[in-house]
């Protein structure tokens, strides 16, 4: 019975929660609900967002936190069995089982408000590594015959499929505050594109790559499209790039700083919620001095997370 609720309330509630851009109408509330019904470690996985929906939507009740859990510990033991047998008939599957651990991923320390343990930039390495599976996925579909329910995934493999549904400028989300912040956002980027320019040295080419990445994907809000959208900004982050950060290079951190703001318009996304704040308050925690050519920036950022909460 509970399995059967959890189900029901993926059709008819969580799955609508996410956005389908270009995929087929109705794809999350049919197509994966028919796959997963023939491939256990999917059903376990959907069953474990369903949950934390739950949780998210009856805040105080820690028993969807704890079945979440069950259903995600047994989909991902599951699904790594999956990894090492992959074969053309179950990467479509496994796939968007990756997906969903992945939205698990960032949903569960934010709906569990575990602020003690939860460190937004040890996170981000991790989610880091989940998008590194779903991008290598994604690729195996190519080896699929017959796509099948998969079919409608293929599309991402074709930018100019967005251009002609019209999805080529981002924006025009209902919420005014949050395109207001997107525009802020993208002005603010313009003027820190001159600053990498200057700053010469063995690193510029990576910020320039990042600077271009995380410019792209706010144009494109609230659409993902070919890239997978602010979500997936992650996957671009070098290893070079997060030592950076760690050692408190302010090139590094001020594009963190940037990160975290596109994050916060997700933000009334049940799955993402405060992440962007809490990034923002990771980059700048336990600072003493901010130098002077950083305050404008810095006091902008932590002022767009807080003014733009729901």
């Amino acid at each position: 019975m509970l399995e059967m609720k959890l189900f029901h309330h993926f059709l008819i509630d969580a799955s609508i929660t996410l956005r389908q851009d270009v995929l087929e109408a109705g794809h999350f509330q049919v197509a994966v609900p028919r796959l997963a019904t023939s491939n256990p470690f999917l059903l376990d996985i959907i069953l474990a967002f369903s949950s934390l929906h739950l949780a998210f939507l009856e805040q105080g009740d820690s028993k969807w936190l704890e079945i979440a859990l069950k259903y995600q510990n047994r989909a991902f033991t599951a699904f790594n069995r999956v990894l090492a047998e992959l074969t053309p008939e179950n990467s479509g599957p496994a796939f968007i089982c990756s997906i969903f651990i992945m939205l698990c991923a960032f949903a569960y320390p934010c709906i569990s408000q575990d602020r003690d343990t939860f460190d937004p930039i040890s996170q981000v390495l991790e989610i880091h590594r989940l998008l590194v599976g779903c991008a290598f996925l994604f690729q195996q579909l190519d080896r699929m015959e017959e796509p099948g329910e998969m079919k409608a995934w293929l599309v991402y493999k074709r930018p100019e499929v967005f251009k002609e549904s019209g999805m080529v400028e981002g924006g025009h989300d209902d919420n005014s505050k949050l395109e207001h912040l997107r525009r802020e956002l993208l002005e603010s980027l313009e003027k820190f594109q001159t600053v990498i320019d200057s700053k010469r040295g063995p690193h510029q080419k990576m910020y320039k790559q990042i600077w271009e990445v995380l410019q792209e994907m706010i144009m494109e809000w609230p659409m993902g499209k070919a890239k997978g959208g602010i979500l997936a900004f992650p996957i671009h982050i070098s290893e070079e790039f997060m030592s950076l950060l760690k050692k408190g290079e302010w090139v590094a951190r001020i594009l963190f700083l940037y990160y975290g703001v596109g994050m916060h318009l997700l933000s009334e996304k049940w799955y993402v919620g405060v992440w962007g704040r809490r990034l923002v308050t990771a980059v700048l925690e336990n600072l003493e001095e901010i130098p002077p050519a950083w305050k404008e920036t810095v006091t902008w950022a932590r002022q767009a997370v807080d003014s733009t909460a729901s």
